[in-house]
C-alpha cells in the first residue's frame, strides 16, 4: 500500500480550512498533516512536516500567499504548491505560477474539482482551473473578457453587407 500523499494547509479563514480537511479526507490516498492561518507559522510547519503539498490562500494576515509561495519554494524545492483563493485576476495568477505555484483553483471551484486539481499537481502537472485558465487565454490573446471578437462563432454566419457594415 503507497504512503498517504500528506498536505498542509494555509488560509486564514478557520471555517474555510475546516471544509477543505473535509474534502480532502474524502480521497483515503490524502492526510492533512498541518493547517495554520498565517505565513510564518506556514513556514515553520512546512520545514518541520516537509508536506508532498501546500494548498496556499493569497490573502493572509501577515504577508501575501504570492510572497510565501516565493520563500516555501526556496525553502522546500520540492514541495508542491498550489493556490486556493478568491482571487482571480490575471495578474495574481500568473504571479502565482511566477513564484512557483503549480496549480490555482478557486474558492467558489466544486469539491470533486480541489481533488481533481491535487491528483494533477500531485502528479507534477500544472493546473488552472477553467474559468481561471480562459481569463489568462484571454489576455495573452489580447481580447477582454467581457467583449466578443469579430471572430467568435456568428460572424461567419453574417451577409457581407453585415459584416461590412459592422466593421465600419
Amino acid at each position: 500500500m503507497a504512503a498517504k500523499k500528506t498536505l498542509l494547509i494555509v488560509d486564514d479563514h478557520t471555517l474555510f480550512r475546516e471544509g477543505l480537511k473535509t474534502i480532502i479526507s474524502r480521497n483515503p490516498a490524502y492526510e492533512v498533516v498541518g493547517e495554520t492561518g498565517r505565513g510564518e507559522t506556514a513556514i515553520q510547519m512546512a520545514k518541520s512536516l516537509r508536506p508532498d503539498l501546500i494548498l496556499v490562500d493569497i490573502s493572509l494576515p501577515d504577508q501575501s500567499g504570492i510572497e510565501l509561495t516565493l520563500q516555501l519554494r526556496k525553502s522546500l524545492p520540492k514541495t508542491f504548491i498550489m493556490m486556493v483563493t478568491m482571487h482571480s485576476k490575471v495578474d495574481y495568477i500568473v504571479k502565482a505560477f511566477q513564484a512557483g505555484a503549480t496549480g490555482f483553483v478557486t474558492k467558489d471551484s466544486a469539491p470533486e474539482r480541489l481533488l481533481q486539481a491535487i491528483d494533477v499537481v500531485l502528479k507534477g502537472e500544472y493546473f488552472m482551473d477553467s474559468a481561471v485558465s480562459q481569463k489568462v487565454v484571454q489576455r495573452l490573446a489580447g481580447v477582454k473578457a467581457d467583449h466578443r471578437s469579430m471572430t467568435d462563432a456568428g460572424y461567419e454566419t453574417l451577409t457581407p453587407r453585415e459584416q461590412e457594415i459592422l466593421a465600419l
